[in-house]
């Protein structure tokens, strides 16, 4: 059973599509002897793919898009570099995100609006299939400021080029004002850059409650108290920390629950008075 919380009039539900295997040169900064339990047997830190489904007053939507139908080899020289002895064989697999909507009882049909944080591949590789929609009643929103490096700036064969300029050409896409504005009542978009030009953070509040959905602005645990450790996909490291510190100053005040794009056990957290993670649903 998928991981789900409520939160006031919105019911928020973990969709997973894959996982990826990330070995510790992707955490610039990080010294994993200090995080043992986060690599397994590959010596790797397997992180989740995927996006959250919200049910609510606002209709039915997704926070980010997985990955698609996705395979990427382990490459021999992160390997190497990493000094892993027994590497796994694919640093990314996807492609269960129709299942795990079915499973929840939803149809890409039944999908109003999809939020993403931001225009790398694992957050948008759902939108198209075969060359059209997958959700076909939905609009797709988007950063524009992303679109200059990630898209434009990429090569033509660049997977997630090709996506949204499709997604671009079926005339789905919607760009979020350049400030944090309300998208949906009770659904507000925020700019948080660092880990791309125009990443976002998605905020729901109903009923005196809020979550915040952070995408990529963590990808290690550490990144709580730790300032040092960045994303080896960070375009702007020093802002991404910047922008960490300020969001998690405000959830720890205001007891606001944090749900990351990659981050598992907890998949919902909250930041107790210790800054250390707690487990929002078991509260």
């Amino acid at each position: 059973m998928a991981d789900t919380i409520r939160i006031g009039d919105f019911v928020v539900i973990v969709l997973t599509d894959g996982a990826s295997h990330l070995p510790p040169s992707a955490y610039p900064g990080a010294d994993f002897s200090l995080y043992p339990e986060l690599l397994d047997e590959t010596g790797t830190q397997q992180i989740r793919i995927g996006a959250h489904l919200v049910q609510g007053p606002a209709g039915t939507f997704l926070i980010d898009a997985g990955a698609g139908e996705f395979e990427l080899p382990f490459p021999a020289e992160l390997s190497a570099a990493n000094n892993l002895q027994n590497p796994p064989t694919h640093m990314a697999t996807a492609g269960n995100l129709p299942a795990a909507l079915a499973e929840a009882g939803v149809t890409p049909a039944d999908i109003d609006h999809v939020f993403i944080t931001h225009l790398h591949l694992d957050h948008v590789g759902w939108l198209m299939k075969d060359g059209a929609p997958f959700f076909p009643n939905a609009t797709a929103h988007f950063s524009p400021e992303d679109w200059p490096i990630l898209i434009d700036g990429v090569p033509d064969e660049d997977p997630a080029r090709v996506l949204m300029r499709q997604a671009d050409g079926a005339g789905i896409l919607r760009a979020y004002e350049p400030t944090d504005v309300e998208v949906l009542p009770g659904v507000t978009a925020m700019h948080v850059p660092g880990h791309t030009p125009g990443h976002m953070a998605i905020q729901l509040e109903s009923k005196g409650e809020k979550l915040w959905f952070v995408g990529d602005l963590i990808e290690h645990p550490g990144q709580l108290t730790d300032k040092g450790i960045h994303f080896m996909t960070d375009v702007d490291g020093d802002l991404a920390a910047s922008e960490r510190a300020r969001l998690f100053a405000q959830a720890k005040s205001e007891g606001i629950v944090i749900a990351t794009a990659h981050l598992e056990n907890p998949a919902f957290r909250r930041i107790t008075e210790e800054d250390t993670w707690a487990d929002a649903i078991t509260r």
